[in-house]
């Protein structure tokens, strides 16, 4: 077996590992404080649906948001507790929403490279004494376990959005649009509002069928707001304009008085 002090930088999803994380390894729960948790629009939606909270709600409650300087994108990180920097939902016997737990939890000690798709450990391996562990895993096996590796639906949907951006030349410079990235990417609720109360379903040609099931489909209202997000960043086809408002633009071009 080709072991990890072998080639630390680089593993394979063919890669042996030897790692378990659980009650009783002494340095149990030790990585769930004083840690930035960032979590993608999927985290978001599994973790307000667990906690049946109404997604504007566990932002506001667990989350602190800023704008990456790099790219201008909304950048959201799981809210530690003010006493002791622990996360909210960890408890003595490990994470009281495990099931459901952000993506970054779930890779951890490990982290994806993605220009080459290989994968790094990111803890260090004498003080994280699940490498002292007896199990052992082909790393494939090891990331189906924990449930990441494959990409889930919400976060595919987001990133082909902003797939044909290119950073830093696409920099984000207008603050109303990444206001508007982050209410779709995170704040589904908020954006369910803005379908139904603003002018949205006027200027937009949404079948019917969807509309209906936008009311209460969380995940098809995602998709909603990703083709919205596709739309205004990156391709005029994501989403059709009524023929109507096509018209009304027409006009404007060609009377602009």
């Amino acid at each position: 077996m080709a072991t990890l002090k072998e080639d630390p930088s680089r593993l394979n999803l063919g890669s042996k590992i030897r790692f378990a994380c659980r009650p009783g390894v002494k340095c149990f729960n030790t990585c769930c404080r004083d840690v930035n948790i960032f979590l993608t629009p999927n985290d978001v939606y599994r973790m307000k649906q667990r906690l049946n909270m109404a997604s504007t709600e566990f932002l506001e409650k667990y989350t602190l948001m800023f704008i990456s300087k790099a790219t201008g994108l909304p950048v959201v990180l799981l809210k530690m507790r003010d006493d002791n920097k622990e996360c909210h939902f960890l408890t003595s016997q490990g994470c009281s929403i495990y099931s459901d737990r952000p993506w970054s939890c779930r890779m951890y000690p490990f982290s994806l490279n993605t220009e080459d798709e290989t994968y790094s450990i990111i803890a260090d391996q004498e003080t994280c004494l699940g490498f002292k562990e007896d199990r052992e895993w082909y790393l494939e096996d090891w990331l189906a376990d924990q449930g990441v590796l494959y990409q889930r639906e919400i976060d595919r949907l987001f990133n082909d959005a902003l797939g044909r951006l290119e950073f830093p030349k696409d920099k984000i410079l207008n603050s109303q649009i990444s206001r508007m990235v982050y209410m779709a990417a995170y704040d589904l609720d908020a954006f369910r509002r803005f379908v139904f109360e603003s002018r949205f379903l006027k200027i937009f040609n949404i079948a019917p069928p969807i509309i209906e099931k936008v009311k209460t489909d969380d995940e098809e209202l995602a998709r909603l707001a990703f083709l919205w997000l596709k739309f205004g960043m990156s391709d005029k086809n994501a989403l059709e304009i009524r023929p109507e408002v096509l018209q009304q633009q027409g006009d404007l071009v060609q009377n602009p008085e």
